[in-house]
């Protein structure tokens, strides 16, 4: 193999991308504790409210039992005697008992489906718990990974001065970010996206029970229901965003058209996505590469080109593999690409990605003519 000489000043690039990601992935574990803690509050609110509509609930309960033990006994007395009162007054005591028995029904359902309730309200809240109890230990190991990282990555541009061993290295750290990746993928899937699906099952079935209740707790549990599921829909798209699961499984392609359809949908900019070439099954590093870079790629279209069209194309050959992204965005001068890095710092990441493979990165872009990016990775 030829050995080239590695820039220090692109080592530290390396560095300052990978310490970046890792404050990325610290900084969004933080969010997530961050709204476990909020939704724990929140439901322990709402428990502490729901308790007591359960003791208001029992009282009355309570209530009514004595009015419809009376009304009964006062149903009988008039039963008995026919000479001291009319039918008008029997009929009369029948119909007062009849209407407390139906209150102290409702009252009794009231006071089940409460209880019910506040339940499945402390079972979510425990979940909860859990989840927040994780994010924030995940946190707490990310920290001391992120000052570990700021610690001693600075000197390894003096002690690593073969190419094979830096870019070893550097794939080294790549793994582990996406390894960290998938512990809290697993761990939001296994955790607030299970439970959150049962809820969403519980509330159907609480949903029919309560067709005879007051329209109130009806309209209550609708949007309840509609507020999991968009909760649900944003945790998974999170899961995804952080380690496909379908990449092992289905393959670059795949995972790369329903993230582009995805794109499509959620900002409005037509994304064509196009495979050539016969499909092969690719290293799971140039997969995620790859993956990573039309991430990158996509979002810069999002943030900064203002573009209506972009165009996706991912070309298998027998020896390589070939990506073009391109856009008919506002573009900008490829002259002063190295002043503007803090503004483009998406395409110097794609760059380190592509370089850690071996691979070549053309960008081509003028103002006004939108933007091409070609990439060319070796395969072994």
């Amino acid at each position: 193999m030829k050995r080239v000489r590695l820039d220090p000043k692109h080592l530290e690039n390396v560095i300052k991308s990978t310490i970046e990601a890792v404050e990325k992935g610290h900084e969004e574990t933080f969010r997530i504790a961050e709204h476990a803690k909020k939704e724990c509050e929140r439901l322990e609110k709402d428990i502490k409210e729901i308790k007591i509509k359960i003791a208001e609930t029992i009282k009355s309960v309570d209530r009514l039992e004595k009015m419809e033990k009376n009304s009964r006994y006062q149903l009988m007395i008039v039963s008995k005697d026919f000479e001291k009162y009319s039918e008008e007054d029997i009929k009369a005591a029948y119909e007062r008992s009849r209407e407390i028995q139906i209150m102290l029904t409702l009252e009794r359902e009231r006071e089940k489906q409460l209880r019910e309730k506040r339940d499945e309200m402390e079972r979510n809240l425990k979940n909860m718990q859990e989840i927040l109890k994780k994010a924030e230990r995940v946190s707490l190991q990310m920290g001391v990974a992120l000052n570990f990282l700021k610690g001693n990555l600075q000197d390894l541009s003096e002690k690593l001065t073969d190419i094979n061993q830096k870019q070893l290295f550097a794939g080294k750290i790549i793994k582990v970010q996406e390894e960290e990746r998938k512990a809290i993928a697993r761990e939001i899937h296994d955790g607030p996206a299970q439970s959150i699906a049962n809820l969403l099952l519980q509330l159907e079935v609480l949903e029919k029970i309560c067709e005879e209740d007051p329209d109130t707790v009806k309209k209550e549990l609708k949007d309840l229901k509609k507020l999991v599921k968009n909760t649900l829909g944003e945790i998974r798209k999170i899961i995804f965003n952080l380690r496909p699961s379908a990449l092992d499984a289905l393959g670059i392609e795949a995972v790369a058209g329903r993230y582009c359809a995805e794109f499509q949908e959620d900002t409005g900019i037509s994304v064509d996505f196009v495979v050539l070439g016969e499909r092969v099954k690719l290293d799971s590093t140039v997969e995620i590469t790859l993956f990573r870079v039309i991430q990158e790629a996509l979002s810069n279209v999002k943030k900064h080109a203002r573009a209506k069209n972009v165009r996706v194309k991912l070309e298998f050959l027998p020896h390589m593999v070939n990506l073009v992204i391109e856009d008919d965005g506002v573009g900008f001068n490829i002259e002063k690409l190295d002043e503007r890095e803090g503004e483009h710092f998406g395409l110097v990441n794609i760059r380190e990605r592509v370089d850690l493979l071996n691979g070549t990165v053309r960008i081509r872009s003028e103002p006004g003519r939108g933007t091409n990016i070609y990439i060319t990775i070796p395969l072994r």
